[in-house]
């Protein structure tokens, strides 16, 4: 999720965090701060991130923007266990379902949903 957010984020932000990266427990492919430039531009390209963390727990995440008109507002995510976990399945799941979000927030023309007893009950 953080590399959707960081991916739509303006372009001082990214620099800032590109400058800091240290390789951590995170995602196994993103080495240095090249490899987190090129992970980002695959970001915006594809519309969705899929990352693979490997300790404390042995985790998969995929995650996908959601915009409130334009603007990158949120990251929708599914994660779990890396065992069983369709790499090729949850992308377009994931992906169409914070575009539904994004949809809802642009009819509604505010950045929160309000919340009425109808809707809770869908």
């Amino acid at each position: 999720m953080g590399l959707v957010l960081l991916a739509f984020a303006p372009a001082a932000v990214q620099d800032h965090a590109v400058a800091a990266y240290q390789p951590g427990n995170g995602d196994a492919d993103v080495l240095s701060p090249a490899d987190l430039r090129r992970a980002l531009a695959e970001v915006r390209r594809g519309d969705y991130a899929f990352g693979r963390q490997s300790h404390p727990w042995r985790l998969s995440t995929v995650a996908a923007p959601v915009r409130d008109g334009h603007d990158v507002v949120a990251a929708l995510s599914v994660v779990a266990p890396t065992s069983g976990f369709p790499d090729a399945g949850y992308g377009p799941a994931v992906r169409a379902t914070a575009r539904a979000i994004s949809r809802r927030l642009s009819q509604d023309g505010e950045r929160a949903i309000p919340l009425t007893h109808t809707d809770a009950r869908r």
